[in-house]
C-alpha cells in the first residue's frame, strides 16, 4: 500500500478543458455568491441615484442650471442582413430598395402597427416618424422626434422592429406563392402525362407523337422539379435587414426640431424631389442647444444600478475563486490519490436528489447504469485480489475462508452503507453467497436497503443470526446493542468478531459496514478479522487531510487495504454516454415503465487468465465489458481461492 506523508503536495496541472469544467462546477456550487452581491449592488446603486430636485433648493436653481433642450430625437439604425446560401447557390437575401422601404416607415402599416403596440393615436406616430435611407452605407434610419425623450425612444425602436416584421412577413408570403405556382405546374404536368400515357396504352400502334410529347412533358417536368428542390433546399426566407444600432434620445434645437416636422409633413427629399428648407437658427437658441448638449448630468437610477450590478458580480466571482482557491475538499480523482496515496479504483457518479434520498438500489433498479458498471469494477477488483492470496494470507488462514471486506470511510455521510448493499448486490448476481453484518451500532442504516420490511427490529435471541433479505443469495446480521444507550462498544466488537469466524465457512463473501474510521475505534478493532479493506471517499465532502489520516492509520495498523471508491465523482460523468447507449438511456429519459430485469456481468471462469495487476500507485484496471447476464439457472459460485 503506497502512503505519500507529503500532505502540502501541489495539485496536478489541468488540462484547459478539464480546468474550465473545474471552475464551472466551482460556479455551480456556489452560484448564491454571485445572486446575492448582484441584488445588492444593484439596490444600492438605484436608491442611491442623486434626485434631479431637491427640496428648498427650487430658486437656487432656476438662476444657476444650465438651460436644457426640450426637444429630442431619436434614431434606430437598420442595416442590410449578411445573406445565407446553400450547398446550390441560392441566397435567402432578397433584394432591397432603400428608398422604396424607408418610405414604409412614414405611412402605411408600419405607423398603424407601432401606434397599436404602444397605445398611441395613429397620427401622432406618422407626425413623429421619418425614413431615412443611407445608400452609401446600406442602412436605414427609423427617426421619431418629439418633446418626450422616452416616448420617441419607443417609437423609433417599435417602428424599426415592425418594419422588419414587415418585410419578413412579405418574404415569407412570396416563398409561399412561389412554392405554390410550382406545385401548380408539377400537378398538371403530372396529369398531362398521366393522360399521354393512356393514350399511348389504348392506341400503341399510332404512339410515335404522343411519345414525342410524352418526353417533352418529362423533361418539362424534370425541370419544374427541379425548381421546387432547389426552393426546398434554399435557406428560410429573410427580412434583408437587421438591427444595427439602437434608439438613443438626443436633445436638438428648436429650429431642427421644426424642420424635421416640416420634412415628415411635406414629404423627404428622395420622396418629393425638391429640398425642404432649413429655418435659420438665431445665436441664442443655437448657444442653448450647444450647452444643453455639453451638459453633464448625474447618472440615473438604472445606470447606477447596473454598475452596482456589475461591481457585485465582480465581486462574488472574486469570492468564489478565493474560496475555491483554499477549498480543502476532495472533487477530483487525482486529489484523492495525491492525499491519500491510495488508488482510485471506482468512481460513482452523482446520483439526482431524489435518488440520493431513496432506498432503492442503483444495481437493481438499473443494472446497466453506471453507478452499477462501477460497483462491478469494485467487485472484479475485489476478485482478483483474493484469487491471488495465499490461504495464509486470510485473516484466519482457513484452507477455504470466506473473504471478509470492510468497507470503511474517515467521516460520516460519505456512501459506505450505500456501496456496501450494492456491493452485496453484484456479488449475489456473480453466484457468491452473500452475509452482511452491520457493524456501525450507533447508526444502522444498511437493514434499509437491503430487507422489504426495514422496520421491524430483531429480538436480542437472533440478533446473531443471518437474515434474508429481498436480494437473493445475500443475508444480513443486525442488531448488536442498536437502540441502547448503555451499549458496551467492546462487548459489540466482541460479539462482531464471534459472528464472522462462526460465518465464514457458510458464506462466500462477509461484507463488513463499519463506522467511520476516525470517529470511532470500531472499525480498527476489526482490522484482524479482515481480509481487504475499502475505503470510501465522497467527493466535495472528505478533506485531504480526513483521507491522508485514514490512509496513515491503517497503514499503521498493516491493513490490506483494496483501494478507494469515489463516490458522488462528477468526472466519471464523460462515460455515460458509452455506458446508456451500451444497455439503457439516461435516467431522465427512460419512460414509464416496467423496471429492467435485475442481473449483471458473469464473473470470469475459473479457465479466464488473471489480468495483469497494476504498477503501484496507477489506477486498477477496469474489466472488459460485461456480458449479459444468462437464463435464470443456479449458477455455480464464483471460488476466491
Amino acid at each position: 500500500m503506497r502512503i505519500d506523508t507529503d500532505t502540502s503536495a501541489p495539485r496536478l496541472e489541468l488540462d484547459p478543458r478539464a480546468r474550465l469544467r473545474h471552475y464551472v462546477g466551482a460556479f455551480r456550487r456556489r452560484w448564491y455568491l454571485l445572486l446575492v452581491p448582484l441584488l445588492i449592488g444593484s439596490a444600492l446603486g438605484w436608491f442611491t441615484a442623486p434626485s434631479t430636485e431637491k427640496p428648498g433648493t427650487k430658486a437656487k436653481t432656476a438662476t444657476t442650471t444650465i438651460p436644457r433642450a426640450s426637444f429630442y430625437r431619436a434614431t434606430h439604425v437598420l442595416t442590410r442582413a449578411a445573406a445565407t446560401t446553400n450547398v446550390n447557390g441560392s441566397s435567402n437575401q432578397p433584394e432591397v430598395n432603400l428608398p422604396q422601404i424607408a418610405y414604409l416607415v412614414n405611412t402605411g402599416e408600419v405607423p398603424a402597427r407601432t401606434a397599436e403596440r404602444l397605445g398611441l393615436p395613429v397620427a401622432q406616430v406618422e407626425a413623429q416618424l421619418l425614413g431615412l435611407p443611407r445608400d452609401q452605407v446600406s442602412s436605414i434610419e427609423v427617426t421619431a422626434v418629439g418633446e418626450d425623450p422616452q416616448q420617441i425612444t419607443a417609437v423609433a425602436d417599435t417602428a424599426a422592429l415592425e418594419l422588419v416584421a414587415l418585410l419578413q412577413a412579405r418574404a415569407d408570403a412570396d416563398r409561399a406563392a412561389q412554392s405554390e405556382s410550382i406545385v401548380t405546374q408539377l400537378d398538371d404536368l403530372s396529369r398531362q402525362l398521366s393522360e399521354l400515357t393512356a393514350q399511348i396504352a389504348a392506341n400503341p400502334l399510332n404512339s410515335s407523337q404522343l411519345e414525342a410529347e410524352q418526353r417533352s412533358l418529362s423533361n418539362q417536368y424534370s425541370m419544374v422539379y427541379e425548381q421546387f428542390t432547389n426552393l426546398a433546399n434554399s435557406p428560410p426566407p429573410s427580412a434583408g435587414l437587421t438591427t444595427l444600432q439602437t434608439a438613443r434620445a438626443k436633445p436638438i434645437s428648436q429650429a431642427t426640431y421644426r424642420d424635421t416636422l416640416q420634412t415628415i409633413q411635406n414629404g423627404p427629399e428622395y420622396v418629393t424631389g425638391t429640398t425642404t428648407p432649413t429655418t435659420t437658427i438665431s445665436p441664442e437658441e443655437a448657444e442653448a442647444a450647444a450647452k444643453a448638449t455639453k451638459a453633464s448630468k448625474p447618472a440615473g437610477a438604472p445606470t447606477r444600478a447596473a454598475v452596482g450590478g456589475l461591481t457585485g458580480l465582480a465581486l462574488g466571482v472574486g469570492m468564489i475563486l478565493l474560496l475555491d482557491r483554499f477549498d480543502a475538499r476532495l472533487r477530483r480523482r487525482e486529489d484523492v490519490e495525491t492525499a491519500s496515496g491510495l488508488t482510485v479504483i471506482a468512481e460513482i457518479p452523482r446520483m439526482k436528489r431524489k435518488a440520493q434520498h431513496s432506498t432503492d438500489l442503483q444495481t437493481l433498479a438499473h443494472p446497466r447504469s453506471r453507478a452499477a458498471e462501477a460497483y462491478r469494477v469494485v467487485r472484479g477488483a475485489a476478485i482478483y485480489a483474493l484469487s491471488h492470496m495465499q490461504p495464509s494470507s486470510y485473516a484466519n488462514g482457513s484452507a477455504n475462508p470466506a473473504a471478509v471486506l470492510m468497507v470503511t470511510s474517515a467521516d460520516p455521510g460519505e456512501g459506505k452503507t450505500v456501496t456496501v448493499a450494492n456491493l452485496a448486490e453484484v456479488f449475489a448476481e456473480g453466484g457468491l453467497d452473500v452475509l452482511v453484518i452491520n457493524c456501525d451500532f450507533r447508526r444502522p442504516r444498511v437493514h434499509k436497503y437491503l430487507l422489504e420490511h426495514a422496520d421491524a427490529p430483531a429480538t436480542p435471541s437472533d440478533v446473531t443470526l443471518p437474515r434474508p433479505t429481498k436480494i437473493p443469495r445475500v443475508s444480513l446480521v443486525t442488531g448488536f446493542g442498536e437502540g441502547s444507550s448503555e451499549t458496551n462498544p467492546l462487548e459489540v466488537v466482541a460479539e462482531q468478531q464471534k459472528v464472522i469466524d462462526a460465518q465464514r465457512g457458510n458464506f462466500d463473501v462477509i461484507l463488513l459496514d463499519t463506522a467511520p474510521f476516525l470517529a470511532t475505534n470500531d472499525a480498527s478493532e476489526l482490522l484482524p478479522r479482515t481480509d481487504l479493506v475499502l475505503v470510501v471517499v465522497r467527493s466535495g465532502k472528505t478533506t485531504a487531510e480526513s483521507a491522508h489520516r485514514t490512509a496513515e492509520v491503517l497503514q499503521r495498523f498493516s491493513a490490506p487495504v483494496l483501494g478507494v471508491v469515489f463516490n458522488a465523482s462528477d468526472e466519471s460523468r464523460g462515460a455515460q454516454y458509452y455506458y446508456y447507449g451500451y444497455g439503457e438511456a439516461p435516467d431522465d429519459q427512460r419512460s414509464a415503465g416496467p423496471s429492467a430485469p435485475t442481473g449483471g456481468p458473469v464473473p470470469p471462469s475459473p479457465g479466464t487468465p488473471a489480468p495483469v495487476p497494476p504498477a503501484s500507485g496507477s489506477p486498477a484496471p477496469v474489466p472488459p465489458a460485461p456480458v449479459p447476464p444468462a437464463p435464470p439457472t443456479s449458477p455455480e459460485p464464483v471460488s476466491l481461492n
